[in-house]
């Protein structure tokens, strides 16, 4: 969030047509293709606004309309898309109210996540070491990212960060709970980035990298708690921009 960024990209890439005698079954295909749409939401690699068609999406992922239209729904029903009267998809809406509600339900949750993953790593230094390495090597992605102007990879560098940390609390119940949140904010995160800029406050994901270092539970809920209020208030600054 500290200068201009390029525009957005389209969704992953997909994988190459399979011949029929390697085709996967129908419901490995719908859980592939909605597990890849549900990230590229999370990863604000969809912008608020753009609109999603059965037949696009099957295009991009080179399968039949069916799973493609299984995933819109699922979605749909997930609150990250929405229909509008005339039928239209799109990334949902939005709205001061909602920004309230979905900041209260990340804070308990996600520092929650945070402080976990450092207790479960606790008798373990190999493991503490390895997440605050692959934290690193992230945060480093992020850096690059900014100096580069390339909105997309610091959004999907953002999420791999916090999803990295909280995976390590072994919590998947916690963590679906999350992702849900998630599919409503990542595209809005995408909005703050391309309109508001850099931000002058202190990097949260340094900070936290050094909590968990320290081994400091305190230290490391205060940083995610932080760099959540923080990105939710912009994103309720931006939303009534979209």
């Amino acid at each position: 969030m500290k200068r201009g960024f390029a525009r957005h990209r389209p969704l992953p890439a997909a994988a190459p047509p399979q011949s029929a005698r390697g085709k996967r079954r129908a419901p490995v295909v719908h859980e592939e293709v909605y597990a890849r749409l549900k990230r590229a939401i999370i990863d604000g690699q969809l912008a608020p606004g753009r609109a999603l068609s059965v037949r696009t999406l099957a295009s991009q992922f080179s399968v039949s309309a069916m799973p493609a239209r299984e995933s819109i729904r699922r979605l749909v029903a997930l609150g990250a898309l929405e229909m509008t009267p005339t039928r239209r998809i799109m990334i949902a809406r939005m709205t001061p109210s909602k920004v309230e509600e979905l900041t209260d339900a990340r804070l308990p949750l996600e520092a929650r996540l945070a402080v976990r993953a450092l207790e479960r790593t606790a008798a373990n230094l190999r493991k503490r070491e390895a997440l605050i390495a692959r934290l690193s090597k992230i945060d480093m992605r992020l850096d690059r990212a900014i100096e580069r102007g390339d909105v997309g990879a610091y959004s999907k560098a953002n999420s791999d960060f916090h999803f990295a940390l909280y995976a390590a609390a072994e919590a998947p119940a916690l963590l679906g709970v999350v992702e849900g949140l998630w599919l409503q904010i990542g595209p809005f995160m995408r909005v703050v980035i391309e309109r508001l800029g850099a931000s002058t406050m202190v990097d949260q994901h340094k900070e936290a990298i050094d909590a968990l270092a320290a081994g400091d539970a305190k230290k490391l809920e205060n940083a995610i708690r932080l760099d959540i209020l923080e990105g939710m208030s912009k994103i309720g600054e931006a939303s009534g921009k979209v």
